[in-house]
């Protein structure tokens, strides 16, 4: 081989693996100022409780949310009674407390009410969400715990 030849082949060679290791930093840079809610998350557990007390316990609730790019949209099976249950809008995110506001709902979600502020408890592939509401006397609370699919 001629050394003009082995020069080239170097040189090329060195080329691919700068654009490599320059593409992969790119790539981690991305994902590190990435918003940890981005993907797409199931619903594994779903408890209520009144004024502390459970009164419901559920495991086979299922239950998807979608995070993109300052989207939210989640669905859910539809309940005992046909009634379906989803939303879209936008989300944003800071620190423990995730905003959601709802462009377009199903008709059971229809609300003079359609921005949600839900504490979370976030963890890598995981994340818990706190639903606080009243009725009359009581104190109910809607917790969700969700793991990230992809």
């Amino acid at each position: 081989m001629s050394t003009h030849f082995k020069t080239s082949k170097f040189l090329f060679v060195s080329l691919i693996i700068v654009l490599l290791a320059s593409c992969n930093t790119q790539v981690n840079s991305k994902n590190q100022n990435q918003d940890p809610l981005q993907g797409v998350w199931k619903l594994d557990a779903f408890y209520t409780l009144a004024n502390s007390d459970t009164i419901v316990k559920n495991y086979n609730k299922v239950q998807h949310k979608m995070y993109l790019n300052g989207h939210v949209l989640w669905n859910t099976d539809t309940d005992e009674n046909g009634v379906d249950w989803s939303g879209y809008g936008t989300y944003s995110f800071k620190k423990d407390t995730i905003t959601e506001t709802l462009t377009s709902t199903s008709k059971s979600m229809k609300s003079d009410i359609n921005t949600y502020v839900i504490p979370i408890d976030l963890n890598v592939n995981s994340y818990k969400q706190v639903n606080t509401y009243y009725r009359n006397d009581t104190v109910f609370k809607n917790i969700e715990i969700f793991t990230k699919i992809d």
